[in-house]
């Protein structure tokens, strides 16, 4: 696949903060009663940011190798490079709460047999079962294979008929985001206040739709992106502290998710064009290397929370919760990413590079 572009290494970290935040944001609701702040109970937003990345950077790296025609080749190696990215870690995931569900005995609504095969066909997005199971969070990944599988098809519009692409995808997006918030009510049993609320937190029901707006907005920003004046405008530091700010105070007075969609634009856009001091912090190593390992951050999260609530039953009640602290919550984020490191150095990335080495 080519990699003309330079790579944006100042999105690398914001892809870290996004999975950190997502990691808090669960382990508030599982531990934290009562809540810690705000922010953290909007942390569910944070996918959407790694939704429009995602969009975002596959337009800067494979935009033109669907510029002209889908071929069979281009498609095979596209689709290959994505499946190294990120099913291995997917799978090896759901194998191990299986295999630890198996051993203890612990069948449930979340880990059921039944949805095993919906997981591993990446199905767990489309509404199949009455709620997320067994790796709760993997359903985003379920969405963005959907995104993958429509990229090409999209970079062909975008390519041949821009006109049209800039009229109809700003459209559907917003039709997409409206639908989620006040039109598709919830299936299943989860999250039944969803409409009564406006929130975007779509995950089992209508997740591959939340996905794919996300990542074809991300395309349309990249569009952006590629115009020098834009480039420039966003490439300050005062441009990105406004954005960041923005961001956090929507999300501390719990405003409205289609409020932070646009905010997360700007934070995207800041980023990734900036030269100034803060592509000096995101360039710095630990930045770089919660980045690099925030997939894994993200997938191992529901595992590293089975463990913490194992840990916890054999010194008392498994029904605990603390009060909320921000050690507390900073002892976890350190295991999560110490296990992440692991992880990704003993599954991640070397099944990657197998896959990638041999069937490319």
């Amino acid at each position: 696949m080519p990699h003309d572009h330079p790579y944006l290494n100042n999105l690398t970290p914001l892809r870290g903060i996004a999975a950190l935040w997502v990691a808090s944001y669960h382990f508030q609701i599982s531990f934290f009663h009562p809540h810690m702040t705000r922010l953290l109970e909007k942390g569910y937003v944070m996918v959407d940011m790694f939704f429009i990345m995602s969009g975002f950077i596959m337009r800067h790296v494979y935009g033109d190798y669907f510029r002209e025609q889908i071929g069979g080749k281009s498609m095979e190696k596209f689709m290959v490079a994505r499946f190294a990215r990120v099913y291995p870690l997917h799978l090896f995931t759901l194998i191990v709460l299986v295999a630890i569900t198996a051993y203890t005995g612990e069948w449930s609504i979340v880990n059921d047999p039944s949805a095993i095969s919906t997981n591993i066909f990446l199905l767990q997005s489309f509404g199949i079962e009455k709620l997320s199971t067994w790796n709760r969070a993997s359903w985003s990944i379920s969405a963005e294979w959907a995104a993958y599988i429509a990229f090409p098809f999209l970079s062909i519009l975008i390519g041949h008929r821009r006109r049209l692409a800039y009229f109809l995808l700003p459209s559907l997006i917003i039709m997409a985001y409206i639908a989620l918030l006040y039109l598709l009510a919830p299936k299943g049993i989860g999250n039944a206040r969803r409409l009564e609320l406006h929130m975007l937190d779509v995950s089992y029901d209508y997740g591959f739709l939340r996905g794919i707006a996300g990542f074809c907005l991300g395309m349309l920003v990249y569009e952006l992106y590629a115009i020098p004046r834009i480039r420039e405008y966003f490439g300050t530091d005062i441009i990105a502290v406004v954005f960041i700010a923005a961001t956090l105070y929507y999300m501390y007075i719990d405003s409205n998710d289609l409020l932070l969609i646009l905010t997360f634009v700007g934070v995207i856009l800041s980023f990734a064009a900036n030269s100034g001091h803060l592509h000096r912090l995101c360039s710095l190593k630990l930045p770089q290397f919660l980045g690099k390992v925030s997939y894994s951050v993200y997938l191992i999260q529901g595992l590293v929370l089975y463990l913490v609530t194992q840990l916890l039953g054999w010194f008392g009640s498994k029904e605990v919760a603390f009060s909320p602290n921000i050690f507390i919550l900073f002892a976890y984020l350190s295991l999560l990413v110490g296990l992440s490191s692991i992880t990704y150095y003993g599954v991640e990335n070397p099944c990657r590079n197998f896959i990638n080495r041999n069937f490319r």
